[in-house]
């Protein structure tokens, strides 16, 4: 349940409000009650009973204003509490048994909110009037309460028959949902391409025809909740309505009730009916939650088992690959790999594209193990072992990653760092200029569109040089550049970083080669 997010006394003190706000379905029948009464049997002041009503009604809104306000709040904190979890689940947990996409941190987590949240918190309300209603009518007339309430639960019937199918559905639609928010993702990060070899047709029904499955499965899941919710309404009121008020009336005509206090149990055996009926709907809407809340479920799960524990790897002396390979899919992307890096030295790493550098720097990193052979670090095996091993690694990217925010936060990435400490670094990395024309205020577009290129690749330098990490690792750091500002870029990384510079790339001009102390061909190997 969702609302196990909330703490107890939060719980208690939303049930407190909804017993208050319920008793206004019976505060306003015990009204009805009362004027008809006086209209068949004229006594006591008329004007009491009229203030009475209306003092009643203002209290009641006045609760009805606090009840909504709370609420609210009560449906943020689960809102909240939920997105941490995802949250931490996409961020820090590094084997991931669930996929966590942008659908599910979006469209699949607003389902949570407005089909789960809303459904749970709602049931709780509507099944306290319900008792309300129940008690006060069996007070007054427990037979014509009974033949009331006996009908008001038909609907579980036709709950039981279209639960399934609903929660069937609702499977396939966030499978589609899923599928197509990854569509959408891939033509956009292809639009230069798809424009460029005039293909805007060919993807655009590539589009649309995921766009179609997924709003046929969201129809297939809306189609079966709504015909199950009118065909349970129907009954509801046929066997909940007609049946009962017959009862009452002739009740009525022979002399076992007052029209005043039928009318009043009528008037709550609308709540018998409404709740039950609104309940059994909201138990649908949780039903197309179930794969979502499934997942959730196990991202939760994860959450606890895994907690990161980085242990730091100090005075770094040496890393060694032997023999290294790695297998993805039964395919090796490399194999015999041997590499010595010593503290403080600069080394070039030489291969052609699609050689695997990129995989080869995620297993100095420990992001992925090795399928063959040994990875030493400080003498030690650590062959997959990220907790250790990325403490020790800084890393400019050949696209840099920079996301809408201030210079500032992009090299600090959210960290207090001082300001001294940042100047020093803005001027190392050759962002000095930068700083001084536009400040530290200046606000960078996603991907850092306002910038050069040889500005955005500053930027990673900068982050590297204030992370004081022992090893730079550079990705084909300059291969998008041109020349002169290659080599300004090879220049700050060799030059004014005192640690160890691990690069690797395919293409490097004779006068940058010769800034590094090792050069290896990967090729080669």
């Amino acid at each position: 349940m969702a609302i196990k997010y909330l703490k107890p006394w939060q719980l208690l003190l939303y049930v407190f409000l909804s017993a208050l706000k319920s008793f206004q379905i019976v505060f306003i029948a015990f009204i009805f009650q009362q004027f008809i009464n006086y209209a068949q049997a004229p006594t006591g002041s008329f004007l009491n009973l009229v203030l009475l009503a209306v003092a009643g009604l203002l209290a009641f809104g006045l609760v009805g204003i606090i009840y909504q306000v709370f609420y609210a709040n009560l449906v943020t904190k689960i809102n909240l509490q939920i997105k941490t979890e995802a949250a931490n689940y996409l961020l820090n947990v590094r084997d991931k048994e669930v996929v966590v996409d942008s659908s599910f941190m979006t469209n699949d987590l607003k389902q949570i909110e407005t089909n789960k949240i809303f459904a749970e918190l709602d049931i709780i309300y509507n099944a306290i009037q319900f008792l309300a209603a129940v008690i006060v009518a069996f007070v007054n007339s427990w037979l014509l309460s009974l033949i009331f309430l006996i009908a008001s639960f038909i609907p579980a019937v036709f709950q039981n028959i279209f639960g399934p199918k609903i929660e069937q559905n609702s499977t396939t639609w966030e499978k589609q949902n899923s599928q197509y928010t990854e569509t959408v993702g891939e033509t956009i990060r292809g639009l230069r391409v798809i424009n460029l070899y005039d293909v805007q047709n060919t993807f655009c029904r590539r589009l649309l025809d995921s766009a179609r499955k997924m709003e046929l499965a969201l129809k297939k899941t809306n189609e079966t909740k709504n015909i199950a919710s009118e065909v349970t309404m129907t009954f509801a009121y046929m066997c909940g309505m007609v049946v009962p008020f017959s009862f009452g009336i002739y009740f009525v005509a022979h002399g076992q009730l007052t029209l005043g206090t039928f009318i009043m149990i009528s008037q709550l055996a609308n709540n018998f009916i409404n709740p039950i009926v609104t309940i059994f709907g909201y138990l649908n809407d949780i039903k197309t939650t179930t794969p979502i809340w499934h997942k959730l479920k196990q991202i939760v799960a994860v959450n606890k088992k895994k907690t990161k524990q980085a242990i730091s790897v100090d005075n770094f002396s040496e890393l060694q690959l032997i023999n290294a390979g790695v297998k993805v899919n039964h395919k090796w992307i490399f194999q015999k790999v041997s590499l010595a890096v010593q503290h403080g030295q600069k080394v070039l790493l030489k291969a052609p594209s699609g050689w695997g550098k990129s995989t080869l720097l995620n297993v100095l990193t420990g992001n992925l193990p090795l399928s063959e052979g040994q990875y030493l670090f400080n003498h030690s095996e650590n062959n997959g072992n990220w907790n250790t091993l990325h403490d020790c690694f800084s890393f400019i990217q050949q696209r840099p990653f920079l996301f809408e925010g201030t210079l500032r936060e992009n090299i600090t990435l959210g960290r207090t760092v001082q300001q001294d400490v940042l100047d020093e670094v803005a001027a190392k990395a050759g962002l000095a200029d930068l700083v001084a024309d536009k400040g530290w205020d200046l606000m960078l577009t996603a991907d850092g569109n306002n910038l050069s290129g040889g500005q955005n690749q500053r930027i990673e330098i900068a982050r590297a040089l204030l992370s004081n990490r022992p090893i730079l690792l550079a990705d084909e750091a300059t291969s998008s550049l041109d020349k002169d500002l290659s080599v300004q870029i090879h220049r700050t990384i060799l030059q004014d970083f005192p640690g160890t510079v691990i690069e690797v790339a395919h293409k490097v001009t004779a006068e940058e080669q010769a800034m590094f102390d090792q050069v290896v061909n990967l090729n080669l190997k």
